[in-house]
């Protein structure tokens, strides 16, 4: 993979003049300067259906937003070809998602990154920039991708199988190197020098963790790492303040060997960096050789996919929920981002949910799965989940099920499972 690189981008482009407009697109583009209609009935229709719109940002604040896009393949190279040129249905519906929130900083996870720096500039040039369903492209000058642990071999037989080899034995998920990772983009400038990468950090150098007893052999154990994909520290120079991106895709607690304890000792991890007390995070060491923490008093916002049961303790005792002893801190605040889209889909309404995991006894399951966290030091203006109403703008790109199909049969007309979310950060306000 090609070293990380902050370059230009090209102009935005305009999308072709469609050649149809649904009913959600004429009313999209209806100025409420015009005339209303005279029906109570229509006019309540038009605004319930234009109520699925993410609303702008403030000019003064810093819209951040993280996706879990499922761009990936079945094998190394597809992506990357896919996105080659124009024309990918679910490039184009990943784009329409992001350029409907229109963030200013946009972290994509589970995308797979074995094509490097071509595949970010290929997304970037011929779908971000190219307006789609009626939205403008965004021009994303600065971007950043880097190698992840999916995919990557161990060279030992981590799930016992007697073969060593396979995705049973890799540092994390994934058939293939670069298969799930992460891509940063941003129309702010990035720090290059300070970005700080833990692909490389051992899983035993962490005290107290919560490898297993008895599942691992001492050289197995050697071998580990604690990152299933990456994390990333990448700073972003918005004005004269910057902003640390903390971003990460932990394995699911469910994933291969020991993946519930690893999905906790992947969270404490970023406790441990942002608590500002080098006896927490003396064992991190980056990929640089440089060790410690964030700095104290740094900004910085937690971004990525970290999964349905963030929330839940491994045990009782010596390894509660990380995030939940996170939102319990100074630290960090919940922007608690919700949606309407959610709580229409289930009878158990939970209106942070921000993926669809599935469907149990007739009814849709949801979670909260992805999230933004920012520091306590960065006023929070606005949130939410994109996550429309059925009917509503968006909804296309947020259905569970495909158009005419029975709940719960195969989606394959919208781009994830996952949704969405964005934070809006008053950086004026954090600046006094």
């Amino acid at each position: 993979m090609a070293a990380p690189v902050a370059t230009a981008a090209p102009s935005v482009q305009q999308a072709p003049a469609l050649t149809s407009v649904s009913p959600a697109q004429r009313v999209a583009s209806f100025d409420f300067k015009d005339a209303l209609p005279e029906n109570p009935d229509l006019l309540r229709q038009m605004l319930w259906i234009k109520e699925g719109q993410v609303p702008s940002a403030a000019p003064e604040d810093l819209r951040v937003a993280t996706f879990s896009a499922g761009l990936s393949r079945s094998a190394p190279g597809e992506l990357t070809e896919d996105l080659s040129t124009p024309g990918d249905e679910q490039g184009q519906q990943v784009a329409e998602t992001v350029q409907r929130a229109a963030p200013d900083l946009v972290l994509l996870t589970d995308v797979d990154v074995d094509g490097g720096e071509a595949f970010a500039q290929s997304f970037r040039t011929n779908y971000l920039a190219v307006g789609t369903g009626g939205q403008q492209g965004i021009d994303y000058p600065y971007m950043y991708v880097a190698e992840v642990n999916n995919g990557v071999d161990t060279g030992a037989d981590l799930d016992n199988d007697g073969v060593i080899g396979g995705p049973g034995d890799t540092f994390g998920p994934g058939e293939f190197a670069g298969q799930h990772g992460m891509v940063l983009y941003s129309k702010h400038p990035l720090d290059t020098e300070g970005i700080r990468t833990f692909q490389e950090l051992p899983w035993d150098s962490m005290p107290g963790n919560a490898i297993p007893e008895d599942t691992f052999s001492d050289l197995e154990r050697s071998v580990l790492r604690l990152s299933s994909s990456s994390h990333w520290d990448i700073p972003v120079q918005v004005g004269g303040q910057t902003v640390h991106v903390l971003a990460a895709r932990p394995s699911d607690a469910g994933d291969g060997v020991a993946g519930a304890e690893r999905h906790h000792d992947e969270m404490r991890l970023w406790a441990d960096y942002v608590s500002g007390d080098p006896a927490d995070s003396g064992y991190i060491v980056d990929d640089e050789g440089r060790s410690g923490g964030l700095g104290e008093g740094a900004s910085f916002i937690l971004a990525g996919e970290f999964g349905p049961l963030t929330g839940t303790a491994l045990d009782g005792e010596e390894h509660p929920s990380v995030i939940a002893d996170l939102l319990e801190s100074e630290a960090i605040q919940d922007p608690e981002p919700t949606s309407r889209g959610a709580g229409a889909l289930t009878a158990d309404e939970d209106p942070m949910a921000t993926e669809v995991v599935g469907r149990e006894g007739g009814d849709w399951t949801v979670a909260r799965s992805d999230y933004l966290l920012p520091s306590a030091s960065l006023p929070t203006a606005a949130s939410g989940v994109f996550w429309p109403q059925s009917g509503q703008l968006g909804s296309h790109l947020t259905r569970a099920n495909a158009p005419g199909g029975e709940p719960g049969e195969p989606n394959e007309t919208t781009p994830s499972e996952h949704r969405l979310v964005w934070t809006d950060l008053d950086l004026d306000s954090g600046s006094d």
